[in-house]
């Protein structure tokens, strides 16, 4: 039995149910079973902050090449595109991060730290939908190496959506031209709600 056809006979309910067992199969296929810790050990909710993860030099780098990728940025919380040598899923994709060094994920956070992630969150969402069309978005944040988190910093995806897919087919990942790059870093600056 094809997906369409089982979105079509289970309605929406079995639809999305199916489409969160796909969705999580494909989490669980990216890491190795051979690169997962044995039970009981760290899971990446308790452990030793890495001040050198990739997000925390990123935060603390001021050059311009940094610069480029860097959407918003304030004394709290950080909004930038992932940097042009990495894939992207989505043009337009950007990640929302804390400032604060020290926290691994989410359960790390002050209520205060979350809510102003989630202000970043909501305004990522508007300058996509205004800068560049979007007519969607996902979020979405891994917390422990179980749940697919690489980085060790809190972090929420926020991820455009065009229209004109199935739901749930997530595109081919590619990297940006130094153009596209560009210019989409400069539609979302623009956009960026104040």
């Amino acid at each position: 039995m094809g997906l369409k056809s089982t979105i079509l006979k289970s309605g929406y309910f079995g639809a999305f149910s199916v489409l969160l067992f796909v969705r999580g199969a494909s989490l669980i296929a990216q890491i190795p079973a051979s690169e997962l810790p044995p039970a009981g050990t760290d899971t990446g909710l308790e452990g030793k902050y890495d001040s050198q993860n990739g997000i925390a030099q990123l935060i603390r780098d001021k050059s311009p090449e940094a610069a480029r990728s860097k959407i918003f940025e304030d004394d709290r919380v950080l909004v930038f595109m992932p940097l042009p040598d990495e894939e992207v899923v989505t043009p337009g994709h950007v990640l929302v991060v804390p400032k604060r060094l020290g926290a691994r994920n989410l359960l790390d956070l002050k209520p205060d730290e979350m809510c102003a992630l989630l202000v970043a969150v909501q305004k990522a969402g508007i300058a996509q939908k205004n800068g560049l069309g979007a007519t969607g978005f996902r979020v979405q944040s891994n917390n422990g190496l179980s749940s697919s988190q690489t980085v060790y910093h809190p972090h929420f995806h926020v991820i455009p959506s065009f229209g004109g897919k199935v739901p749930g087919a997530p595109p081919p990942r590619r990297k940006l031209s130094p153009e596209e790059y560009k210019s989409i870093g400069d539609k979302l600056r623009a956009a960026w709600p104040k």
